[in-house]
């Protein structure tokens, strides 16, 4: 699995936080008066700044564009972290012009989530279809108690499951991501 993007986003949200910090804390600073009280009264822009605007009459057009162009970068960025990249459906006809069949990849997500959540051990099952429909890939956590044996566990996904998915979606591959997590803890029955 890519973690580039995610590792990116913290990355550049790590980056913002720190630079807003210090303008903010600087800024309040100057306010109270830790540069000295007649900083601390002075206005922001000086007046050779305030000169220039002036003169310039594109200068606040320009931070007024600015400032639009950085809200609509961060409305971006906030729209793009409710896409998970999961896959809705599925075409399985290649011809379009003589019609179409669309696989609902929740629908196929669930049937393998049922088929592995039947295998000896397995607690709980969350597949996903992720990318395109033309290129999907699969994602599945799988929790298992301490009585299921891994690599059969693995094996079984691998050899039955995994293969009955390409079938269905009538894909020749179908990358897969598997992640396996033993549940510690695990309450066992109690016979009276």
């Amino acid at each position: 699995m890519d973690r580039r993007p995610a590792h990116l986003n913290r990355t550049g949200l790590a980056l913002t936080g720190a630079v807003l910090t210090v303008v903010g804390g600087a800024s309040l600073a100057r306010g109270l008066g830790a540069f000295g009280d007649g900083r601390a009264s002075a206005p922001v822009l000086t007046a050779g700044a305030r000169r220039f605007a002036e003169d310039n009459a594109w200068f606040w057009p320009a931070v007024a564009a600015a400032a639009v162009l950085l809200a609509l970068l961060g409305l971006a960025w906030l729209l793009a972290q409710g896409r998970t990249g999961r896959l809705r459906g599925l075409e399985l006809e290649p011809d379009t012009g003589a019609g179409g069949t669309r696989l609902s990849a929740k629908a196929v997500s669930g049937a393998l989530e049922t088929e592995i959540g039947e295998y000896p051990g397995v607690q709980k099952v969350r597949a996903r279809l992720i990318g395109s429909s033309s290129r999907p890939e699969l994602r599945l956590d799988i929790a298992y108690g301490r009585q299921a044996d891994p690599a059969e566990l693995r094996r079984r996904v691998q050899e039955e499951a995994v293969p009955r998915l390409r079938a269905a979606v009538e894909r020749d591959s179908v990358p897969t991501v598997v992640r396996l997590r033993l549940v510690s803890g695990e309450r066992t029955p109690t016979v009276i």
